[in-house]
């Protein structure tokens, strides 16, 4: 059967409500799970800290939406050793006057340490993507590439900051992070982020987003977020909303 690009992407939206009722169906026909709660990096634009346990999958996937925007992001992450997991990313849609399959990209979390008092855990992940892996209208020969340093400091049992250093395009971009996550008894968490690029040719882009997580089990997780541009005549927003599933 063949699809006209807004046709697909209704179907790919179809099919992952589809697979969010499956993974409830078959979370709750599992009894055994991990007592450590899933850890995730969406819905926010930072790395977080965390690297996922070794041998575990984990599936993140959500909607971005924007005014020029209809993309599907999709990351399988797999822990390869204690403390390093390797990531595949599958980003599809409409981005600006462009439809279909985003260069995929891969990536790797490495931690370099854990929390120390003051001293917060550090993480370096890097990535790497592929443009003659996308669809046509995103294909070409390049390797996009970026470098990021996460740290994170707990504060206490419910409050913890995350901040990200990092550079894309081959060192032609600088991108800082800075968010405060706050965890309430109920399995509800919340944050709130600031999230900036810097060109030496381009105006600096500054951003804020808001969103909140939560957790159906362990291993089970929906979120939503939302963001802004600051000081940009041009008002950026997008919405975003997703899932993500740790397979036990």
């Amino acid at each position: 059967m063949r699809f006209s690009k807004f046709h697909l992407f209704d179907y790919m939206i179809f099919k992952n409500i589809s697979i969010v009722f499956f993974l409830l169906l078959t979370t709750y026909c599992v009894s055994a799970q991990s007592t450590e709660p899933i850890n995730t990096d969406r819905p926010d634009q930072s790395d977080g800290a965390y690297v996922l346990e070794k041998n575990k999958f984990q599936i993140e996937n959500g909607i971005t939406i924007s005014d020029k925007t209809l993309l599907n992001n999709f990351m399988l992450r797999y822990g390869f050793t204690k403390s390093a997991e390797v990531r595949i990313e599958l980003d599809a849609g409409r981005f600006e006057d462009k439809n279909g399959l985003l260069p995929v990209t891969f990536s790797v979390k490495q931690r370099i340490i854990e929390q120390k008092k003051i001293i917060p855990a550090i993480t370096l992940v890097g990535y790497l993507g592929f443009e003659q892996l996308a669809g046509k209208n995103f294909s070409g020969h390049g390797l996009p590439a970026a470098i990021v340093l996460a740290f994170e400091n707990e504060v206490s049992p419910k409050i913890s900051l995350g901040y990200n250093i990092g550079t894309a395009t081959w060192f032609k971009n600088l991108n800082l992070t800075f968010g405060i996550g706050y965890i309430t008894e109920k399995k509800l968490s919340f944050f709130a982020e600031y999230f900036s690029s810097f060109h030496k040719k381009e105006v600096p882009q500054h951003n804020f987003d808001i969103g909140a997580q939560y957790l159906i089990r362990n291993n089970l997780q929906f979120d939503i977020a939302a963001g802004h541009s600051l000081f940009d005549k041009d008002k950026r927003m997008f919405i975003t909303t997703g899932f993500a599933y740790r397979f036990n």
